[in-house]
């Protein structure tokens, strides 16, 4: 847990660029009605108002860049103040390794073709592990000739009342993911996709045969062409080099529309800043705890921008915790991710299963969940590796498979989106921060309310916080 002084003492030095020295009046807020079910009505339709007016949004490209300016414009209207970071990344360096792949498989079989197992192996697995740190555990290396990008990061911050004690991240990301040419179902997908895959492990396979056989033999170390099978095997590798080409056209140059995956998010953060800066209009804001609002940008090139904004932002995090919301689609799919970055990252888990408890005295159904390996990561991940307790709120169902999902595909348009899934987390967000707020965040002290199934915001504004009934 990262403890900083409190950002407004006045012996401390201020990095520019951080905040914005004078909080804005709150404005006008009458919400009426104000309700989980209205705010997520509104959330959703400035989704879609996002997506009509931006498109798809890769980072890097004018449309991502001018959706996080509006989406920072929103937030200016309700946060005590907002800031934009600006920042270069090595993005495209993300699924490099789909276009090395067919000329790694290309020079293993020439090496092996001229007697030299090991090297070839050491080449293998030299790009294994390439692809382990940069596409399996987020950790990137070899980038410095890669072409940079420019991300945009946006903030709001609402202040509590009295002095900042705790603090709350919400999170988001505005980017949307590269579409794939082809998806797993489709007609074409095994050809295009598993073939050049399999061929591939195949000669890494062949390679470790060769190598054995030649220990065995004692020709490890003699120069030498291979035997006459491994050199028919070797030359029908050769003559299926096209096929494995076929895996450089994996991903297209278009966008998904990122409508659940994950734009809706960010339209959370706006309506969740919204309520806020309502309740402190009335004088029934939080008393000690400060909220962040913050959207990132290139999540889906490998959590760039969230990496970028905690290494920058500390001054904000005091005794932080973190809510990333990713993935709203299914109000019966409700989960809380304590494993990140394809399963290799732990999260928090006791904020994940104190979250749990939270949702189910509440009425609502969810569960812990580990992100499945090659799932891809979200961006409490970078929270959790800035030493801050994270986790990640999804209303997906990965068991289903990704035939089945909607997420970096086409189809991820707002109309996939349950308007009772949005309503659940933006309720629970609030709950968390009361709950926070009251020092009554403990898993003994949830007590699950077993009639109670939708939580209406307008009935929780009968009292001066979100308390237990």
């Amino acid at each position: 847990m990262l403890k900083i002084p409190n950002l407004f003492n006045k012996k401390k030095v201020i990095k520019p660029n951080l905040i914005k020295p004078d909080l804005h009046t709150h404005r006008k807020a009458p919400l009426d009605p104000l309700r989980a079910k209205s705010l997520a009505q509104e959330a959703i339709d400035e989704t879609d108002n996002l997506i009509n007016e931006f498109g798809p949004r890769l980072s890097g490209t004018t449309a991502c860049k001018a959706c996080a300016n509006k989406i920072n414009e929103r937030l200016n209207e309700y946060c005590d103040f907002t800031a934009k970071q600006e920042f270069l990344h090595k993005g495209k360096s993300h699924d490099l390794w789909l276009n090395f792949i067919p000329y790694i498989y290309l020079s293993s079989i020439f090496l092996l073709l001229f007697g030299f197992p090991i090297l070839s192996l050491l080449f293998n697995l030299g790009f294994i592990f390439y692809i382990y740190r940069n596409f399996i555990i987020y950790n990137p290396i070899l980038e410095s000739k890669v072409e940079n990008t420019e991300g945009i990061n946006v903030h709001g911050v609402i202040e509590p009342k009295n002095e900042v004690k705790k603090t709350i991240v919400f999170s988001s990301h505005h980017d949307s993911a590269k579409l794939q040419n082809i998806n797993k179902g489709e007609k074409g997908y095994f050809l295009k996709v598993e073939i050049p895959l399999i061929l591939y492990f195949l000669s890494l396979f062949i390679n470790i045969i060769e190598l054995i056989v030649e220990l065995i033999t004692g020709r490890l170390f003699k120069i030498g062409f291979p035997p006459l099978t491994s050199i028919i095997i070797l030359i029908v590798l050769l003559l299926c080099f096209p096929i494995v080409l076929k895996i450089k056209n994996y991903f297209s140059n278009k966008g998904s529309y990122g409508a659940g995956d994950n734009l809706i998010s960010s339209s959370i953060l706006i309506q969740l800043s919204r309520y806020f800066n309502w309740k402190k209009v009335r004088d029934e804001g939080l008393d000690n705890t400060r909220l962040v609002f913050v959207s990132f940008d290139a999540e889906e090139v490998g959590l760039r921008g969230s990496k970028i904004w905690f290494d920058k932002h500390s001054a904000l995090l005091e005794n932080a915790i973190q809510l990333n919301f990713d993935c709203i689609y299914n109000s019966d799919e409700l989960v809380f991710i304590d494993s990140d970055i394809n399963g290799f990252v732990s999260l928090s888990k006791d904020l994940a299963t104190k979250c749990v408890k939270l949702a189910n005295s509440m009425g609502y159904e969810a569960k812990n969940y580990q992100l499945p390996f090659l799932s891809g990561a979200t961006d409490a991940a970078s929270g959790y590796r800035a030493n801050i307790d994270s986790c990640s709120m999804m209303a997906v169902d990965f068991e289903k498979g990704i035939k089945d999902t909607y997420f970096h595909t086409i189809n991820d348009t707002v109309d996939k989106i349950e308007l009772k899934a949005v309503e659940k987390a933006i309720a629970i967000a609030i709950k968390l921060c009361n709950t926070i707020d009251n020092n009554s965040f403990n898993e003994e002290e949830l007590i699950i309310e077993e009639n109670q199934k939708d939580i209406d915001i307008k009935d929780l504004l009968k009292f001066n916080k979100i308390s237990r009934r």
